[in-house]
């Protein structure tokens, strides 16, 4: 319950570009608490070059289910529109489906001062909270998949980059966020699709928010500053787990938070080592995925070390989709392969010299080589 949880400190602060002080630290609870209008619709504008989504998955692994939610607004590989559009991917012992659906601008509400979003009739998200509970209610009814779903916070919110980055490249600008409202939830609720229906009533869930903001007039692009992502979310016995490494031109940053039952025990930037142990091809669109990651840290208190083993892939993405197959081809043969992949992964969590193991996804988002 959140009147069990306590505000953690944070180590290693982040400013503009992407530069980490790792001597400095955060303890203002003011600071580190992810407020409800953190969760709000933050675009000041729908031009091209914009970005922004709400994310959310589930794990039932006792049912085998992996469920993955994505309300995003964003601009097309050439830079040519912005548009809304919901993307599910599923993963259930008989089913593995992938889809999204594009919308118009005016099919799509999304406030400003809280989390309230809707995409017509089909897709509804909004927040609830007291000073007990803190949760979510998301519904789905599209022909390929029907459901609805509430969402209870285990652990308070967490907020390793502060509000925002601001990135500057000459007169360009942009500003990045990326917030985790919940790192770990209960899950109840129930869904639909190829003609099975499921119930949830204890699932794992997760949910955070980016967006990345261009300048007004002179735009700086997410895929001319960033030429990679990995993230991921780890449940071992007692202990969650989350990491981020994002790769900028002249550096990377990389976010850990490690949670024991709902405290946050370590929340850092930079203090941490992520390695790629193997890469994986996947033939369906030819672009590799990284197969196991390792993470370590130094913590004196808290030292831990995880692997992750891929176990399955959830969904994919050739982000060059619908591009001129001449185009395409130029692109990917004489600059890069960008690709998305959702990957369900076995984990090994060692914390203080105690083993355990347990369960994560994560993924590997990659716009440019290098």
């Amino acid at each position: 319950m959140l009147e069990k949880m306590k505000t953690y400190i944070h180590r290693g602060v982040i400013g503009t570009n992407g530069i980490v002080d790792t001597t400095r630290s955060i303890s203002d609870s003011s600071a580190l608490r992810v407020l409800p209008s953190d969760d709000r619709f933050h675009l000041d504008n729908t031009e091209v070059g914009n970005f922004e989504w709400w994310y959310f998955d589930i794990l039932e692994s006792g049912k085998n289910i992996v469920l993955k939610i994505v309300a995003h607004l964003g601009t097309d590989p050439l830079r040519r529109t912005f548009f809304p559009q919901l993307a599910i991917a599923l993963k259930t012992q008989s089913t593995r489906k992938a889809f999204s659906k594009r919308y118009l601008l005016s099919d799509l509400y999304a406030s400003r001062s809280a989390c309230d979003i809707r995409l017509k009739d089909e897709f509804h998200l909004s927040h609830e909270s007291s000073d007990h509970e803190n949760r979510y209610l998301l519904s789905i009814d599209l022909d390929e998949f029907k459901g609805s779903f509430t969402f209870i916070s285990q652990i308070e919110g967490w907020k390793p980059l502060g509000n925002e980055i601001h990135l500057t490249k000459g007169r360009r600008k942009a500003a990045f966020s990326w917030i985790i409202p919940v790192p770990q939830a209960l899950v109840a609720g129930k869904f639909a699709c190829s003609s099975a229906e499921y119930t949830l009533k204890e699932a794992s869930g997760y949910h955070d928010h980016n967006y990345w903001r261009v300048g007004n007039k002179d735009k700086l692009f997410m895929d001319d500053v960033v030429s990679k992502w990995y993230w991921g979310r780890i449940s071992a016995d007692d202990y969650a787990a989350i990491f981020m490494e994002t790769y900028l031109k002249e550096r990377s940053v990389r976010s850990f938070m490690l949670a024991k039952k709902n405290a946050i025990i370590h929340s850092s930037n930079d203090l941490i080592e992520i390695s790629v142990g193997k890469f994986r091809k996947d033939e369906e669109i030819k672009a590799s995925y990284p197969s196991e990651i390792a993470i370590r840290s130094a913590e004196e208190k808290i030292p831990f070390h995880v692997i992750l083993k891929a176990k399955e892939l959830i969904d994919r993405r050739d982000l060059l989709e619908g591009v001129n197959p001449l185009l395409k081809w130029l692109i990917k043969h004489l600059v890069s392969r960008p690709a998305y992949f959702g990957i369900l992964a076995d984990a090994t969590v060692t914390i203080a010299g105690a083993k355990m193991k347990g369960i994560a996804t994560y993924e590997s988002m990659l716009f440019r080589n290098g």
